[in-house]
């Protein structure tokens, strides 16, 4: 599906890395391989979260250096796949998102659904699956810190959370030193499993690198109009270094 002028399913920052960390960011672009022609839709819809988690690379890029960590990156819109999907989930190839119709996801057949799979989904968790492995071979307890953002408001309806932290319950103990230090950090609003949560189904990647590897891992959604630009990223990543810090000291 790829040509020349199309990136690599994934991107690898600080390969090598010597923290007990692995920072993944699933929703990190909002990129359509040109034989998909942007899927039919509007250029504006692409700049918009049912393409990508906006700022949410930016905070993890940043995140890596400050711990000196590894970092996976997708490369694509979840619109062309939604890495955070299980296989047999219907919104792994949506038709539609937040009430806006995608085109190029429409009447697909199961053999281009499976080549979308093959070309995207199994490159970024080969990667992931190789990545997580190493930490656990290096280190003695090391974590996954998965990075997400979402909307200030959906249908209308304000979300008054700055952070949420995102668990499912072999994760609550983790989860929960999480957001007692968020807490410790006078101002903040933090959503206990908001705006979304982790469970029923989890996550692939909770399942896939964090389960199957025995490993922590914190799921974090950080609110979009506060990483819009640079001095915003800046802070969250400080925030999330300051929460997450003692937890791998």
């Amino acid at each position: 599906m790829l040509n020349f002028n199309d990136p690599h399913p994934f991107h690898v920052i600080n390969e090598n890395g010597k923290a007990p960390l692995l920072i993944a960011c699933d929703h990190a672009e909002n990129y359509i391989p040109e034989c998909l022609s942007d899927l039919g839709m509007d250029k504006e819809h692409l700049e918009k979260h049912i393409a990508y988690d906006i700022g949410a690379k930016q905070v993890s890029i940043i995140l890596s250096g400050m711990f000196d960590a590894p970092l996976i990156c997708s490369a694509y819109s979840r619109l062309v796949i939604d890495l955070n999907r299980h296989l047999d989930d219907h919104s792994l190839v949506t038709p539609h998102s937040d009430n806006i119709d995608v085109p190029g996801n429409q009447d697909l057949r199961a053999e281009d659904v499976r080549q979308r799979i093959d070309c995207f989904f199994h490159p970024y968790h080969d990667q992931y699956a190789r990545m997580a492995k190493r930490a656990v071979a290096d280190h003695e307890q090391p974590l996954i810190l998965s990075v997400h953002s979402f909307t200030p408001s959906i249908n209308g309806i304000p979300r008054p959370w700055e952070y949420g932290v995102l668990w499912d319950d072999p994760h609550r103990k983790l989860s929960q030193m999480v957001i007692d230090n968020f807490r410790k950090i006078n101002g903040l609003t933090i959503g206990d499993n908001q705006p979304y949560h982790a469970r029923d189904p989890m996550g692939y990647a909770q399942v896939e690198h964090a389960e199957k590897n025995g490993m922590e891992m914190a799921l974090i959604e950080i609110r979009q109009d506060l990483i819009v630009d640079e001095p915003g990223q800046k802070k969250a990543a400080e925030i999330l270094h300051q929460v997450i810090s003692p937890l791998i000291a």
